[in-house]
């Protein structure tokens, strides 16, 4: 028969749960008096809240994420609608700008002239291109504004430089704008420096337009700048369109062979101008003699 283990016994004898609660508990007591009197756990604590330091990181960067996309969106939101803002009022101001240029040299030459029309500002809306056809002989756009917004074919188009042509077909809540340089397009234009009229032509390319019909001894010059003349009742007048870029004389062709380079960004923007019908400035009424 095998002896027992010395290490088993029966009825073991030892320090009871009490016991051992009660050591724990000064044990406890010792090391919270030390901690606060004398900081003995300081470097303890540093050296856990170092490894620590990770996963509260970890936990804690959802919701920092959280915030800071959001505050992103806000912000983005804020700066977009400031810079729409801003973008109109800038439009806007350098429109009338480009009129009160025009009349400035205008007026010169109606001085004598009594009882002449006085001009009307021009009453625009704001519109966001959506689309561009992928022909490339189609120099069109399509904007965010229609028959909803009561958009009506025959409105000129504008940017913050100048002409860039006219809506040609109006859809519930979306219009097609035809750009001066389609071939397809026409525009009655006046020479600012000389008051000579004429009429350009789009020629199917983003940055040429040319003007037709004149005659070799016309006064025209390399950097003439053209302006809407407003005999068609369709674009208002003052409108700067195009500057003249190259003048062919040559007696090989019956008309004179001139080429301008459209001054509004045609190929370039995110954000126009429908010019609404203007308003006709009341008639002055008349004295009655006594």
């Amino acid at each position: 028969m095998s002896a027992p283990h010395p290490n088993l016994t029966l009825f073991p004898r030892g320090l009871s749960a009490g016991a051992r609660l009660l050591i724990y508990l000064l044990i406890s007591i010792a090391v919270i008096t030390a901690d606060t009197r004398f900081h003995a756990l300081d470097r303890f604590r540093a050296g856990v809240n170092v490894l620590l330091y990770p996963m509260q990181t970890l936990i804690q960067t959802p919701e920092l994420t959280y915030d800071r996309v959001t505050a992103f969106f806000v912000k983005q939101a804020q700066l977009e609608r400031e810079n729409n803002a801003l973008r109109l009022s800038f439009i806007q101001y350098s429109a009338a700008m480009q009129r009160y240029r025009n009349l400035q040299l205008e007026n010169q030459r109606l001085r004598t002239l009594l009882g002449a029309q006085q001009r009307t500002p021009l009453h625009t809306r704001l519109a966001e291109i959506l689309a561009v056809p992928r022909d490339p002989y189609q120099l069109k756009a399509i904007v965010n504004l229609g028959s909803q917004q009561h958009i009506q074919p025959g409105q000129a188009v504008i940017d913050e430089a100048g002409l860039l042509g006219q809506v040609t077909r109006v859809y519930p809540y979306s219009s097609e704008i035809t750009l001066l340089t389609n071939k397809d397009q026409s525009v009655p234009v006046l020479i600012q420096r000389t008051g000579q009229r004429a009429i350009m032509f789009g020629t199917g390319i983003n940055d040429t337009v040319e003007i037709r019909y004149l005659p070799h001894n016309t006064d025209v010059r390399t950097g003439d700048l053209l302006v809407t003349s407003g005999i068609d009742g369709v674009y208002p007048s003052g409108l700067t369109v195009a500057r003249v870029n190259q003048i062919d004389l040559s007696g090989s062709r019956a008309f004179a062979h001139i080429e301008c380079k459209p001054v509004a960004a045609v190929d370039r923007n995110r954000q126009v101008l429908i010019i609404d019908a203007a308003i006709p400035a009341p008639a002055p009424t008349k004295t009655e003699k006594h």
